[in-house]
């Protein structure tokens, strides 16, 4: 892992160069923030900088960067307007001066693993993006991963919803794991235990103790999709343990400290369904803190190629099969279409394309999108 260190005082830069090369890092060193930037590459993984510097101090530094580099932020003259600024720059560690060199070594390290899981994580179909209406829309998604705040996130069925839950909670460098539910999917009678667990005993066929998906989505992400399909009696319950970060199980006595981000996901309108009164309007309130609106493909006519071709491509490996071309005028077909059922539909109809024609060419009668009986 090749770091580079910006600091002004020879000193610490010396000693921290020296410690960290002995515990294996490569080192390259800067006096100043000027000087690093005329140098530093992407054979850079990570920059630690002092925010107290001549000619240009850490916080422009930072943003000239532009979040291409992860940083950690050292200082020794720490102020709260200081510390809110590297965060709003995406900062997550910030040690003050003097530290131990323990502490310096584990946000290297939670840095390494982090770069790591981007590295190794699977490309994710939605995001790639080419239409500029998407491209902000992911971007915000990016920002509100810094926080731990509740995310909601609208739009159709088929637009990606949980790929967005799941691309926001791995922005967001949460430790704990990513645990997915859908509300329309469990039958009612058995949401509150999927939720919140048991203890034994708590019924009649309760033999042991069951830890629910809050307690095992501790320290990560809870995905509550179909939102809106949630039993109306446990809403209330749902809306104390984003205010207490507690619970309890069914049948237990004493209650369990969590600490789970929460981003929800619906596809209907949410707000007839509190007219309705089948939704806590205060519930929702405090779940859509950051709503994020998740446009339909047909809005997105530039990301319907590119999502196309990375679908074809992994298909064909998927299946085993021999290299395939969309023609031409499979590709018109695919951006005249209205995608009814958004990217989900893409995958199907791509999926089926590659299975079902004949020759190495895809063309228009193979996609089936003017039948709708094969949809």
């Amino acid at each position: 892992m090749k770091i580079a260190i910006i600091e002004d005082d020879i000193n610490m830069r010396k000693s921290l160069a020296l410690a960290l090369k002995e515990e294996g890092y490569e080192i390259i060193e800067f006096r100043d923030a000027v000087s690093a930037l005329k140098k530093i590459d992407e054979s850079i993984d990570l920059i630690i900088t002092d925010i107290t510097m001549p000619k240009m101090d850490g916080i422009e530094f930072v943003k000239k960067l532009n979040g291409k580099y992860e940083v950690i932020m050292i200082t020794g003259n720490a102020s709260l307007d200081k510390a809110i600024e590297c965060i709003r720059l995406g900062v997550k560690d910030f040690l003050l001066k003097p530290f131990e060199l323990e502490e310096l070594i584990e946000a290297i390290e939670r840095k390494k693993k982090y770069k790591e899981k981007i590295k190794n994580k699977k490309i994710i179909i939605p995001f790639i993006v080419e239409d500029k209406k998407t491209k902000k829309i992911l971007e915000i998604a990016r920002r509100a991963s810094r926080t731990n705040v509740p995310i909601m996130l609208l739009g159709e069925s088929g637009v990606g919803k949980e790929e967005f839950a799941k691309f926001i909670h791995e922005e967001s460098q949460r430790k704990g794991e990513f645990i997915a539910i859908n509300m329309s999917a469990i039958p009612e009678n058995l949401i509150e235990s999927e939720l919140f667990g048991y203890v034994k005993g708590a019924f009649t066929d309760a033999n042991t103790d069951k830890k629910g998906l809050f307690e095992l989505a501790d320290g990560g992400t809870l995905f509550l999709d179909e939102i809106a399909e949630m039993p109306y009696h446990l809403q209330a319950k749902l809306l104390r343990v984003l205010q207490e970060k507690e619970f309890y199980p069914l049948g237990a006595t004493k209650s369990i400290k969590i600490d789970v981000r929460i981003i929800s996901a619906t596809n209907k309108n949410i707000e007839n369904f509190i007219k309705n009164n089948k939704f806590r309007e205060d519930l929702y309130y405090r779940l859509s803190t950051i709503p994020i609106q998740i446009p339909p493909l047909r809005e997105r006519k530039n990301d319907i190629l590119p999502i196309a071709e990375n679908i074809l491509k992994n298909s064909i490996k998927e299946f085993g099969l021999e290299k395939k071309y969309l023609s031409e005028e499979a590709k018109n077909a695919l951006l005249e279409y209205d995608w009814p059922g958004n990217i989900r539909e893409l995958i199907n109809i791509i999926k089926r394309a590659v299975i079902l024609s004949e020759n190495n060419e895809i063309k228009a009668e193979d996609l089936f999108i003017l039948r709708r009986e094969y949809v």
